[in-house]
């Protein structure tokens, strides 16, 4: 545990590369983690390759108008299917926000988009993964299970595909070993988010976590561990202040049951 001697923060007492045998915290950032293997996360479970930044050009009385990018691209059982990675400025950006729904317009609505050729426009389907989470199996349900059967017609998921997805993304195979979703060290807390982007956090959080409760348990864990580490003094740091609609959903005791995963702030030793 190190505690930073002018404002008394703490930093996460464990480092989770050493848990799981990557060399390295920075290798961990660099090349491990959701973030990093969300396209890799994807083929795994969806079967099929996936094309990074796939360019959609805006169609505005059948002329192109500008474009968009699709971070990660695939026809999956006849859907046109882009999978977002929302970091923080998804967040905490006004400019960012408002992107973010031309883009959505113009990918959901065939008549307004075309390709490289003017060919006919597609619909889209946008899954959006927010910066906050990691692929515990909850989530996995989430993603490949509930949303793929809503919008794709078909579950996606299975256990070994599970396994297989963890193993590349956290080096591990065992679920009880997986990075906790929520925040541990970033400095892009929720205390930085705009009003619109809190607005599309709790959304968020309320859709994943109707069927999901762990997640919504693990994130407010990690919160309360991150508001331990920098003091209660500090806290609007870490959540925002006077912000009724987040206060009612923070407002929650957490249950152990839920917090099968690793979080690098917490107190007590790993042990499996």
């Amino acid at each position: 545990m190190l505690k930073n001697s002018i404002t008394g923060f703490v930093d996460p007492k464990h480092k989770y590369h050493k848990l799981v045998g990557i060399k390295s915290d920075a290798e961990f950032k660099k090349k491990w983690a959701l973030q990093k293997k969300l396209k890799d996360c994807l083929e795994i479970f969806f079967e099929v390759k996936f094309e990074e930044e796939l360019t959609v050009y805006k169609k505005n009385q059948g002329e192109k108008n500008g474009f968009f990018r699709c971070d990660n691209y695939a026809l999956i059982n006849n859907h046109h299917v882009d999978f977002e990675y929302n970091g923080p400025d998804h967040y905490n950006s006004t400019f960012k926000i408002h992107t973010d729904k031309r883009k959505a317009e113009t990918l959901q609505d065939a008549e307004k988009n075309t390709d490289k050729d003017n060919g006919p426009g597609r619909k889209f389907e946008i899954c959006k993964v927010p910066y906050y989470m990691q692929l515990t199996k909850d989530y996995a349900k989430y993603l490949f299970q509930d949303w793929s059967k809503d919008r794709l017609g078909k579950s996606y998921y299975t256990d070994e595909k599970f396994t297989r997805a963890i193993k590349i993304i956290y080096n591990t195979d065992n679920e009880n070993k997986i990075y906790a979703p929520g925040l541990h060290s970033s400095k892009a807390t929720f205390a930085n988010f705009n009003e619109t982007g809190m607005q599309r956090f709790l959304k968020e959080m309320n859709e994943m976590s109707l069927n999901y409760p762990s997640i919504k348990h693990q994130i407010i864990h990690s919160i309360k561990l991150y508001i331990d580490d920098v003091g209660e003094n500090y806290k609007n740091l870490v959540i925002p202040e006077n912000n009724k609609d987040f206060d009612k959903w923070f407002d929650l005791e957490v249950e152990e049951e839920y917090l099968d995963c690793i979080f690098p702030r917490s107190k007590k030793d790993y042990k499996f």
